[in-house]
C-alpha cells in the first residue's frame, strides 16, 4: 500500500513514516505546500488539518481523488471535524491514537469497513446538528433586528455611547435613542447593559 503523509511538523511526519515503513508500507511525506504530490498515485493519504503556512488540510481533501483520506489531527472543533467528512474523508482520528490502533484504522479504511470510524462519523455529525440547533436557538432573539439596529447593537457592544453612535452614523441622537428603544423592545430587555450582555452570552455578532 502506498501512503502519503501530509503533515507540517517534520518530527511527527518522520515518526509516522518510519513506523509505517517498518510495517512494509511505501511512504511519502509532504508538508502540504508542494501540491505536486497530490497526483492520485497513493492508495491512502494520512492528512493533518492544521498545516501551518500551507493552510487548512480541509482544502486539500477534494484534490485527493482516487485516494482514501484518513484525517489524523489534534483538532477538536466539531464543525471542522464534520467538514472533513463532508469533504470526503473516510475517517477522522485523534493524534493521540496509539500506533497499533492507527494501523488497524488504516487497514480498515482501505478495506472500506471501519466500523469505529463510522461510529465516530455518526457521533461528530450528530454533535454538529445539536450544536447548530443550539446556536440557532441562542441567536433567534436577534433575528427581528433590522440591519441598522444590528449595527447599533454592535457599537453598543464596543462600549460606544448614543452620542458617539450618532456622530459615527451621521444621524441625530434622538434617532439613535429610538433605535436603541426598538432593540430593547425586540430583545425583551429593559437596559442597554442587559442587551449587550445577552448578545455576548449568545455569541451574537452584527
Amino acid at each position: 500500500m502506498r501512503i502519503l503523509i501530509v503533515e507540517d511538523h517534520a518530527v511527527v511526519a518522520t515518526g509516522l513514516q518510519l513506523g509505517l515503513e517498518a510495517e512494509g508500507y511505501e511512504v511519502t511525506t509532504s508538508n502540504g505546500v508542494d501540491l505536486s504530490v497530490l497526483d492520485g498515485h497513493h492508495d491512502l493519504v494520512l492528512l493533518d488539518l492544521g498545516l501551518g503556512e500551507a493552510g487548512s488540510g480541509l482544502d486539500l481533501i477534494p484534490l485527493m481523488r482516487g485516494s482514501v483520506v484518513v484525517v489524523l489531527t489534534g483538532e477538536t472543533d466539531t464543525e471542522t471535524l464534520a467538514a472533513a467528512f463532508d469533504a470526503g474523508a473516510a475517517s477522522v482520528l485523534d493524534k493521540s491514537v496509539p500506533f497499533p490502533k492507527l494501523l488497524r484504522h488504516l487497514e480498515a479504511a482501505m478495506a472500506g469497513h471501519d466500523l469505529e470510524a463510522d461510529q465516530r462519523r455518526h457521533e461528530i455529525l450528530g454533535r454538529r446538528r445539536t450544536e447548530t440547533a443550539e446556536r440557532r436557538r441562542r441567536l433567534a432573539p436577534f433575528e427581528p433586528l433590522t440591519e441598522r439596529e444590528a449595527a447599533v447593537l454592535g457599537m453598543l457592544m464596543e462600549g460606544r455611547q448614543a452620542a458617539e453612535i450618532a456622530d459615527a452614523s451621521y444621524v441625530s441622537i434622538s434617532t439613535v435613542r429610538s433605535q436603541i428603544r426598538s432593540i430593547l423592545a425586540k430583545l425583551g430587555v429593559s437596559s442597554q447593559l442587559t442587551a449587550v450582555a445577552m448578545a455576548v452570552k449568545a455569541g451574537w455578532r452584527p
